[in-house]
This record gives C-alpha cells, structure tokens and sequence, in this order.
C-alpha cells in the first residue's frame, strides 16, 4: 500500500486587490503566507492596461494558473465606487478567479451555475481542475457563489451533486456566500475542513469562505488565516490521502 500523501489547499478572496478604502495592497505576499500546493483566488481583476495583481501572486508563490475564470467586466452594474476604476476612455477589464498549482494537472474545466436574478455579475460558475496528488486523481472546484441569499444555496447544491456524477473525489472551496450550518444539508457526505470567523476581513462575525471535503479525504487540519488586508480572511487546510 502507498503511503498517504499529504497536500494543502486554500482559498483567498482579494477583493480586488484593494483593501476596504480602495487602496492596493501586497497580494503576492498574502497568498504566500498561506503555503499552499493549490490555491483559488476570488475576485481576481485584470484592469484593460497595466498589472494585474494575480500575476504578482504567480511570482510569489511560484504557482502558475491552471484555470481562469472571467465572471464579469469590471465596469459591471452595481460596482462599490470605492473599488478601482478602468482608466476613462478604455474598454472594460475583467473579474473573475483563478486557480493556481503545481500539482501535476489531468484536466480544467467549467461548470456554469447560473445566475439568480438580482445578481450583477454576468457569470457564475466553478473553475475545476482535476490533478494528481501522489498518484491518485483529485479534483477541484473553486467557487465564488452569488451574494444573494436565494443564490448561492441552488449553484453550491448543484456543483455538489454534478460532481457527485464524477468518480474522481472532489472538493469544493471557496467563497459560498454562506454560512456552513445552511450549506451542510446542502452538500451530504461533505464536511467543513475549515471551521472559523472568515467574512468581514478586520473583525469577521460570519464563516463565508469554505473547504468542502468528501469521504476519503482526511482533514490534517485547517485554519482560518489573520488579517490579510482584504474583506475576507483567507481559509488554509492541509489534507491527506491514502
């Protein structure tokens, strides 16, 4: 029998890249902080012109993207005036997540969860990334889910249940936009790798942000990270196989 295999997953929202004024802050480094062998990334903005700060947490963590989502244009309806702005007179940017690793990678896909009505964003739905972990085939579903109450349930049921047709072990991360207590009914046979304050970021009242593990994975353990100057604080579990 192989030995078990130990990896560690975390899910960050960087809120844009700018902290709750509007000003920028070290991405790069926060994701470092978190040590992780696969991490996803909410809210990631590539402006039309210039930088994008994901490429600074790629040079950070020395974690390429292996899946990239674009949910949204970054002019979308509905945007806090605070958040940044495209430069006057250029096309839209974009908003979106990201999934980075360097775990071998088998396959990337979407899985679109739809919309619910009230929400801004143009798109939701789940960048996957099935990889090798020691041998054995794990897939991922990072997910930023609606901020509507009535959203998020539906879209996180049904990625549940579309990735129980899969027989590949998959676990779910991310942003919920929900609290663990609701989404537990939601999702059988998975349970919470991280239990903890996440949402908001400078003196959180709510777990939002969430690692979903199926039977098979064992939680080595997990945490929710301090202040990383965003609206969130990040989640980080370290997991084993075999």
């Amino acid at each position: 029998m192989p030995p078990p295999v130990e990896f560690t997953v975390a899910s960050f929202n960087a809120h844009w890249g700018v902290d709750a004024r509007g000003r920028p802050f070290d991405v790069g480094a926060a994701a470092r902080s978190l040590g992780a062998d696969l991490l996803v990334v909410q809210e990631v903005w590539r402006p039309h012109r210039g930088p994008a700060f994901i490429d600074e947490v790629v040079a950070a963590t020395r974690l390429p993207i292996v899946n990239e989502l674009v949910l949204a244009p970054d002019d979308m309806k509905g945007r806090p005036d605070y958040l940044p702005h495209p430069v006057p007179g250029d096309p839209p940017g974009t908003w979106g997540a990201a999934v980075l690793t360097t775990l071998p990678v088998r396959r990337a896909f979407d899985i679109d969860l739809g919309c619910p009505p009230g929400d801004n964003v143009t798109r939701r739905a789940a960048a996957c990334v099935e990889v090798d972990v020691g041998g054995h085939p794990v897939l991922f579903a990072g997910v930023h889910a609606s901020h509507k109450l009535w959203g998020s349930p539906p879209q996180l049921r049904f990625l549940h249940t579309t990735l129980a047709q899969d027989p590949v072990p998959s676990v779910i991360l991310g942003d919920c936009n929900m609290w663990g207590g609701v989404l537990r009914w939601l999702l059988p046979d998975r349970r919470r790798a991280v239990k903890g304050r996440t949402f908001p970021g400078h003196r959180p009242h709510s777990q939002i942000d969430h690692v979903w593990v199926p039977p098979g994975i064992e939680v080595v353990s997990g945490e929710v990270s301090g202040f990383l100057s965003s609206d969130h604080r990040a989640v980080r579990a370290r997991l084993r196989l075999g």
